[in-house]
């Protein structure tokens, strides 16, 4: 049958069964938006929100961040401690994230709609991915009272990855995105003890994400007619095709910091980081397997799609005191506004409804603790820290395969050298100890994940610091 006649002949089973044809485009569409369903597992922190920004404060549980005056990450966690600062410094760091993250079925099915038979396939396998994360941070005086800095790393991003033929392969096989940032930043030391400092971002994101196609139940939703769609071996779960999706954005946003020394013992801490819009444009497309040729007449289908999302603002605060020569101690609070991102809205180029996707997040809190141990000659540094990370996701209808996130603990551990008088090295590990995720979310193509995942985190970084 050539492209003419298989054209003609879907037109006919089509009109046959009185199916509108935008219909149809409308059902096939309906499952590239979704793609552009846009945030997935969280790798570190809850969310997408990346927090390793440095290793000094990985090794503490990053309680001492809004304080922190020892290395570069001071441009991210509070500009208004650059002014601490004398003369130059570089820190560059690396962390190496190791998630683990496996579902287990317990009750997965299609909609009562189309029988409620079980959902095929396997569990997805460990979808979580290794990844690599790297920061770079500059800090200078200018003046006795004025400081620059700059700063580049990766403040949201997640990666995933599921086996092509489990059950929630309608919902998400591969999901991938990142944001790279650009901070450059000034500080301004108004007295001896207090600072101020504030910054431009500039973010570029990027990602990438597929998920399986159920075109059987698209021909049963349509033609509400099982032994229809069963003549052309259109049956649910029996005709899947491949739908990926690419975008790509830049948004802008600032942060600002407060910085008070008390004492030469104990300093206080607060900062802002702004909410960044961005208008992610997306190039999908959708392959179409043989049988299913009758409802598009086409082996693909592409179109453009534009999503916003607003990654969130969030204001960080702390102190950290130092007991004695050989003690200190550091707390901090990270508020995160999570409820921005109460639904992602869709719009097609084609003149389609818009798609939507309600995810309904809540505002988060992180706290965190850590203890600092200085050797005698002050060579060597030990720290451990302690964390408690609320997830912004409310229950199980809205965790998704894309974003299966829990509530973590944060144990960590590190240690600082001072190889030279003027360079330091760092090393951390964290493991991040992660709440059971019941899922009961439903998908595009009316199929119902249930289940729960068991999740946990495995992070090393070492860090240089260059003082000169």
């Amino acid at each position: 049958m050539n492209s003419i006649e298989q054209d003609n002949y879907g037109n006919e089973l089509v009109n046959a069964h009185c199916i509108p044809a935008c219909f149809v485009h409308r059902s096939i569409t309906h499952y590239i938006g979704f793609l552009l369903f846009v945030v997935s597992m969280p790798v570190m922190s809850a969310g997408i929100a990346v927090m390793e920004q440095s290793v000094k404060e990985l090794g503490q549980a990053f309680s001492g961040a809004p304080t922190n005056i020892d290395d570069g990450s001071m441009v991210f966690f509070n500009p208004g401690a650059m002014s601490q600062v004398r003369g130059k410094l570089v820190s560059v760091a690396g962390y190496v994230i190791a998630p683990s993250a496996t579902f287990q079925n317990s009750a997965s099915h299609m909609s009562p709609m189309l029988g409620g038979a079980p959902l095929n396939g396997g569990n997805g396998g460990d979808s979580g991915n290794l990844a690599f994360i790297p920061n770079v941070y500059y800090v200078q005086a200018l003046t006795k009272r004025v400081a620059f800095g700059f700063g580049f790393n990766i403040p949201f991003g997640t990666s995933n990855s599921y086996h092509s033929d489990w059950k929630g392969r309608y919902q998400a096989l591969d999901s991938e995105i990142f944001t790279f940032n650009f901070n450059p930043s000034l500080s301004f030391k108004v007295t001896e003890k207090f600072s101020v400092g504030a910054g431009f971002n500039m973010q570029y994101l990027k990602s990438s994400l597929t998920n399986a196609v159920d075109f059987g139940t698209t021909c049963v939703q349509a033609l509400h007619s099982i032994a229809g769609c069963a003549s052309q071996g259109l049956l649910p779960q029996a005709a899947d095709g491949h739908a990926s999706l690419k975008g790509d954005s830049v948004g802008f946003g600032y942060n600002f910091g407060a910085f008070y020394a008390l004492n030469q013992d104990t300093r206080l801490g607060v900062s802002y980081r702004s909410r960044i819009t961005h208008d992610v444009h997306g190039n999908a497309n959708l392959s179409v397997p043989s049988n299913a040729l009758v409802l598009t007449g086409r082996g693909s289908v592409e179109t453009n799609a534009l999503t916003s999302i607003t990654l969130p603002d969030n204001v960080l605060f702390g102190f950290s005191h130092r007991i004695n020569p050989r003690w200190a101690f550091s707390a901090d609070a990270l508020w995160t506004h999570w409820s921005l991102i109460n639904e992602l809205r869709t719009n097609f180029s084609s003149p389609q409804p818009d798609d939507v996707q309600y995810l309904k997040w809540n505002d988060t809190w992180r706290y965190a603790v850590g203890v600092n141990y200085f050797s005698e000659t002050n060579k060597w540094i030990f720290r451990t820290g302690f964390a408690y990370d609320q997830t912004p996701v409310p229950d199980a209808q809205h965790r998704s395969a894309r974003i299966p996130d829990s509530s973590r603990y944060w144990l960590t551990a590190g240690l600082t050298y001072a190889l030279l008088k003027n360079v330091n090295i760092h090393a951390a590990y964290a493991h991040l100890f992660m709440n059971d995720a019941p899922i009961n979310n439903r998908g595009s193509t009316a199929g119902f994940l249930v289940g729960q995942y068991s999740e946990q985190i495995n992070i090393g970084g070492l860090q240089l610091d260059w003082r000169f």
